[in-house]
């Protein structure tokens, strides 16, 4: 079991966008007057609306349309004027993205509890499938930099390779904690002749079914929160720390 981490801090984290959600099984196709009542509900997201298939991915930074197929069931992805916080639903899905500047965990709590609750009333499941938490980081590497020097499960390469940053993935099973698992993904997303960016995402999921209950929900989603913080201090290194400015 993942035990609770002892709670750092960063002045500049490398958090490219964090993501909240959660979906009920077997959700029927909604009517139009649903996705209106909870943009009435939510109106400080609407300087952007675009609609995405319903298994699109939840992330959305950087990620392709993926509109639905005509006729098919939809969900909406709905961004703030600011751009840097977004909201979507549809049958079966909530969730909400948090794009840079991040703030802390506590900050986005009120609002996902929000949408959580609204969902609840609209979709009114039996029980909640699965939830999850995700957070997506980057870090830009000088091609001369080691990536084993800020990733403790980079793997051990003849220095020739590893200064070719030549591991494109690395997947590792963190740990569990009450109610789900912890995923952590290393991934080489671009590369030039100066530079090289890997994103380091780690993802909490639930391993069970959840009461559809909102406390229960956001009980779920502090725990899990709690096991991403333990999981990332976990891979990281001194050196990622003083880059990220530790305070």
């Amino acid at each position: 079991m993942i035990r609770r981490a002892v709670r750092r801090w960063y002045a500049e984290p490398r958090i490219a966008e964090a993501v909240f959600a959660l979906g009920a099984p077997f959700a029927p196709p909604w009517p139009a007057e649903v996705y209106g009542r909870l943009a009435s509900r939510f109106k400080g997201f609407a300087a952007r609306e675009d609609r995405l298939a319903i298994d699109a991915p939840l992330a959305r930074q950087g990620a392709t349309p993926c509109p639905p197929a005509d006729g098919a069931p939809h969900r909406v992805w709905r961004l703030n004027q600011e751009g840097h916080r977004a909201v979507q639903w549809g049958p079966g899905v909530v969730a909400f993205n948090v794009l840079p500047p991040y703030g802390h965990f506590e900050d986005h709590v009120p609002i996902w509890s929000n949408l959580i609750e609204a969902f609840l009333a609209e979709e009114r499941p039996a029980a909640i499938g699965w939830a999850e938490q995700r957070y997506v980081n980057e870090f830009t590497l000088a091609r001369a930099e080691r990536p084993g020097d800020l990733f403790v499960f980079y793997p051990t390469l003849p220095d020739e390779r590893e200064r070719r940053h030549v591991m494109s993935r690395v997947d590792l099973d963190a740990g569990d904690f009450e109610g789900g698992a912890v995923r952590v993904r290393l991934l080489r997303t671009a590369a030039d002749a100066e530079a090289v960016r890997y994103q380091l995402i780690v993802i909490a999921e639930s391993r069970r079914s959840l009461s559809a209950d909102g406390d229960a929900i956001m009980r779920w989603h502090n725990v899990a929160h709690n096991a991403i913080n333990e999981a990332f201090e976990r891979v990281i290194t001194d050196e990622t720390r003083r880059r990220m400015r530790q305070v």
